[in-house]
């Protein structure tokens, strides 16, 4: 097939099946792209890192839009429907998937950044400074940990915490 008649289009999965629909459009020979993000969870003080969509129910294939292709995609177990209108499926610019490939990288997935930088003021979701506002000092040793500048009677106190407890002002 000539690769100039294909374009991406976004099929919306059933909840929990962009693995699973990516893999049997693929088994389909349609190529699909589903975008990863790293996450950070945490329960109690156990900590782990997780692979989620980017997009979650969604993921994008690529493919001419004939009406047997159409029916095939959207018969796939685990694709709910194909973004569009009622004239058929909408393209996805080729730019926006390259964009997210770019982003995805060598990793295989997406590394958010660190969204907190010096200087930045930012309040305490939780722990013993619960609603107190600070200042970012600096990165603490330890991954996943700030140091915080905190005024506390009139003094200026250095505390370490957990990016997760923190939040932007």
């Amino acid at each position: 097939m000539d690769p100039a008649s294909l374009s991406w289009y976004v099929a919306q999965t059933k909840t929990r099946a962009e693995g699973k629909a990516s893999q049997l459009l693929g088994l389909k020979a349609i190529q699909t792209f589903l975008p990863r993000l790293l996450v950070h969870r945490r329960h109690g003080s156990r900590r782990w890192e997780a692979l989620e969509p980017l997009f979650p129910g969604y993921l994008f294939a690529r493919f001419s839009p004939r009406p047997d292709i159409i029916a095939s995609v959207r018969w796939t177990p685990g694709v709910r429907s194909l973004l569009g209108d009622e004239d058929g499926p909408e393209p996805v610019p080729d730019e926006v998937v390259r964009y997210l490939k770019e982003r995805v990288g060598d990793h295989g997935y997406i590394v958010p950044g660190q969204p907190f930088a010096p200087g930045m003021r930012v309040r305490f979701r939780r722990g013993p400074f619960v609603l107190l506002e600070g200042i970012i000092e600096r990165p603490a040793s330890r991954d996943d940990r700030v140091r915080v500048l905190l005024t506390l009677v009139r003094t200026a106190v250095t505390v370490e915490a957990d990016i997760d407890d923190l939040e932007q002002t």
